[in-house]
């Protein structure tokens, strides 16, 4: 008897049932922003599942999320949606579920058990009105830290733990002739780094009470005074080129070895990987220094258009039970640089990197998630942002000042 692969079992399993005449029914577009090597690579394990089930796959990829994004939003308010499109699950989302533009995929979600087996916090934030309006394929940690080894050796300089650790460090890498930080300098980016400062001098409480309630005593507070002065001293440690360099350009300098950090999110794990390196090898891997253990989550999720009502069409269906499969998880997380965003996949096959971050997240106490997570409106998300940038790319703006513009900021976005 033929044995029959995972693989073709699944497409078997999905197939089952559909006519020819229903073949035009399993046709979805796919609109995301996924156009690096890594990011096309980890796709297509999800596409080969779904066309080997017999789904047809319209491949619509749109360089940059805000443009992506932008695209899939225009498309719906002008009648013509993608089925199938990547966005970030949070407020922004639930702000197009209010419009109507979206379907949602409980029946499936609800058949395959997703409350079991996603986090509590993803779980709230792909549901609106208590019915699934997206697929998560992953989780992504924001608060990793790489770092080139040889060039930590060259300065004679340990993994950092604290953030005056990691002050004293970039000294000495600064005096080798390396540049400490690799930093892709886009607002996102400069984000992600001051979030990781945030959580590693506040902690994880702090850092979960400010985004969640935006509390003005907070704002005002010593501590965030605090994360001012830590996000300032880095200043100096990144090279003249880093103002709109693209984030993966940003992780081959640490390949390379022409810097020695990159504060960035798992994703870069990806184009280690494509560039033949076993994370952890000679790219190490580490959360940024922290007073306490925590995993800021960012999620990888698709979207679907409100096609011909509030029911998900097949294809739809069918493509988010192929996001959720377990082997499509692992093939898809192994090359995206991420972590399966079901938690009982098995970690063993995984880096070293992915499986700290797998075995952290067994723990619901180091759950924290970025900025767009919270529920924060698109208007204030937009604000941190902006302000976080100001501040960095400010020659003479004082920490207290930036601390003031980054409250103000957000009381003139509520």
């Amino acid at each position: 008897m033929k044995k029959f692969s995972k693989v073709a079992a699944l497409a078997a399993f999905l197939s089952a049932g559909v006519s020819a005449g229903a073949l035009h029914a399993q046709t979805a577009e796919v609109l995301h922003w996924w156009t690096s090597g890594s990011e096309q690579a980890a796709l297509a394990e999800v596409r080969k599942v779904f066309e080997a089930s017999g789904g047809e796959w319209v491949d619509t990829p749109i360089a940059g999320g805000g443009n992506a994004r932008a695209a899939a939003v225009n498309r719906m308010l002008g009648g013509d949606p993608a089925a199938v499109f990547q966005f970030s699950i949070g407020q922004q989302l639930r702000e197009l579920a209010d419009q109507g533009l979206l379907a949602n995929v409980d029946k499936i979600a609800s058949e395959e058990h997703w409350d079991d087996k996603l986090p509590p916090l993803i779980v709230k934030a792909a549901k609106y009105d208590g019915d699934y309006i997206a697929a998560p394929i992953n989780i992504h940690g924001e608060n990793w830290m790489f770092y080139n080894k040889a060039a930590l050796e060259k300065a004679g300089v340990d993994v950092p733990k604290s953030w005056d650790d990691f002050v004293a460090a970039a000294k000495k890498l600064k005096d080798a002739g390396v540049t400490p930080i690799g930093l892709g300098g886009q607002p996102w980016q400069e984000r992600i780094m001051f979030n990781s400062v945030l959580l590693g001098v506040a902690g994880r409480e702090f850092y979960a009470k400010l985004y969640s309630t935006l509390d003005d005593d907070l704002l005002d507070s010593d501590t965030m005074r605090k994360v001012f002065e830590t996000f300032a001293a880095l200043k100096p440690f990144v090279d003249e080129g880093s103002p709109g360099r693209n984030w993966n350009e940003a992780t081959n300098m640490v390949i390379k070895g022409d810097a020695a950090f990159q504060f960035m999110g798992d994703w870069a794990k990806g184009e280690i990987i494509a560039a033949g390196i076993e994370p952890g090898t000679t790219v190490g891997c580490s959360f940024a220094p922290a007073i306490d253990t925590a995993y800021i989550m960012t999620v990888d999720a698709f979207a679907f258009s409100a096609m011909d009502g509030e029911e998900a069409t097949p294809a739809q269906i069918k493509m988010a039970h192929v996001m959720l499969e377990p082997d499509v998880q692992i093939a898809f997380n192994k090359k995206k640089g991420s972590i399966p965003a079901r938690l009982d996949v098995p970690a063993d096959s995984f880096d070293i990197c992915a499986q700290t971050a797998i075995k952290t997240l067994q723990d619901k106490k180091t759950h924290l998630v970025s900025t767009g997570l919270f529920g924060v409106p698109s208007a204030v998300s937009g604000a941190i942002d902006d302000s976080i940038s100001n501040f960095w790319n400010s020659t003479d703006m004082s920490p207290a000042e930036g601390q003031a513009q980054f409250h103000q900021a957000i009381s003139n976005a509520k």
